[in-house]
């Protein structure tokens, strides 16, 4: 954010400079324990909790706040603004600084692989432009606002997640923020217990080429039947890459390398990516392709792809007593799980092939049988099942009618996490993959403290 009055603040957000006007700030946070010394606190009204209860602790350290709600007792010190919304005036400034500030604005959109390729696109843009990306998963309503709020004067380049349960939610993001470059990733199963088909989750994702700016560009997966069609009557300019079909930015000549991860060919420029997986290698396309849509230099992207390396519990490696673990945590769905569990078949494992598998959710009415599905397409080569989550029974019990003998059931990751312990041997991989709110994360946590 650049630095501002408490009373140009107030102009940006179109609220009212109830006291200290003069005084400056020049970073806006949401979370009390996260406030620094020049930042401002967005008293934001979440379903759970109320900023405005941790109004008193953030004015200890922070310049300011921007409120719905006027305590009794305000330091005199403080600069303080008052609006109807707090979560639509932290929109409202997002909105503000795009309209102000000159950048180039990426926003990403998919069902698999957002933040993982707006890593790698960051990674690459930045070996020659200014470049900020959102952090972690920030793509709502609230995190990607907050992500261009703070926004570095002289940021060239600024990377967005883009992230939806509901339609209308891409609208009002990319809305405000107005892309100069949207990217698709893939369109699969995510979330259709809120819409139903994967048709209607195509047709809500599309929100994003609606939105961009005049002129803007969209970056298609031409691997993904979704993608290409909701993309196909855009009517500007448009780039793709892909691997299975002819594409603008193409990889050929891919050879795999396990866990290593891939060495492929674009055009007659050769890359070594040190992520597994065919998911990784699309990724890194769709990176590359807006890379270079932007002007980023073919030596510039070479630097940037020895750079790139898995985000957070996304598909890390972590070596465990002569095992491979690789976590896989941060979500699933059954689009991700099979591309998962592909990468497992692919590997060179000197002893067994372990897949721990939790809950997928947000898959509605049919999540049952979407488990089903996943347990009776799980390769022959896996040479043990563990589920973890109420639903993963299903996922089992169609494994075990497939074929798989080696199954267990856990009810939590705790138990699971026990079980693994006792039974990783010495030369295993070890898949572990579930939906966030599994908490399969705390596996690796407790097999990393038990080394």
């Amino acid at each position: 954010m650049p630095t501002l009055t408490f009373a140009q603040l107030a102009e940006y957000v179109g609220g009212t400079v109830l006291q200290g006007d003069a005084i400056e700030t020049s970073s806006v946070v949401i979370d009390s324990r996260e406030v620094k010394p020049d930042s401002v606190f967005f008293a934001i009204k979440g379903e759970r909790l109320d900023g405005h209860q941790f109004l008193a602790q953030a004015l200890q350290t922070a310049r300011g706040a921007v409120v719905s709600q006027v305590p009794e007792n305000l330091p005199a010190d403080k600069g303080i603004v008052q609006v109807a919304d707090t979560t639509a005036a932290l929109q409202q400034l997002a909105r503000s600084i795009r309209e102000r500030q000159p950048m180039t604005l990426i926003g990403i959109t998919g069902s698999a692989g957002k933040t993982t390729t707006k890593e790698m696109i960051a990674t690459l843009v930045a070996t020659e432009r200014r470049t900020h990306r959102s952090w972690g998963n920030f793509n709502n309503q609230i995190g990607a606002p907050l992500c261009l709020d703070n926004v570095p004067d002289d940021a060239e380049v600024v990377v967005s997640e883009m992230g939806m349960n509901h339609k209308g939610e891409i609208a009002q993001i990319a809305g405000l923020m107005r892309p100069d470059v949207g990217v698709y990733t893939n369109i699969g199963p995510v979330h259709i217990e809120f819409f139903g088909t994967i048709e209607k989750i195509a047709e809500a994702k599309r929100e994003l080429l609606e939105n961009l700016r005049e002129g803007g560009t969209v970056v298609v997966n031409n691997d993904n039947e979704h993608v290409v069609r909701i993309s196909r009557d855009y009517a500007g300019p448009k780039v793709t890459y892909g691997i299975d079909h002819d594409a603008d930015f193409r990889a050929t000549n891919i050879r795999e390398r396990g866990l290593l991860g891939t060495h492929f060919n674009v055009g007659n420029r050769e890359f070594e990516l040190a992520l597994p997986g065919r998911h990784n290698l699309e990724n890194l396309l769709a990176a590359i392709t807006t890379a270079r849509t932007i002007g980023i230099s073919w030596e510039g992207i070479a630097r940037g792809v020895r750079d790139v390396k898995p985000a957070y519990h996304r598909g890390v490696i972590v070596e465990w007593r002569g095992a491979t673990i690789y976590d896989d945590t941060y979500n699933s769905n059954p689009y991700a799980l099979r591309r998962a569990l592909e990468l497992m078949t692919r590997a060179d494992v000197g002893g067994r092939r372990i897949a721990v598998i939790g809950d997928m959710l947000e898959l509605g009415e049919h999540e049952l049988k979407f488990h089903r599905e996943a347990g009776e397409t799980i390769p022959k080569s896996i040479d043990m099942v563990i589920g973890v989550g109420k639903r993963t029974n299903a996922l089992l019990e169609a494994a075990r009618e497939a074929g798989h003998a080696n199954t267990h059931h856990f009810d939590d990751a705790q138990s699971a996490g026990e079980f693994l312990k006792s039974e990783i041997r010495d030369g295993d991989l070890v898949l572990i993959k579930g939906s966030r709110g599994v908490g399969l994360d705390k596996i690796v946590t407790m097999l990393e403290a038990n080394r």
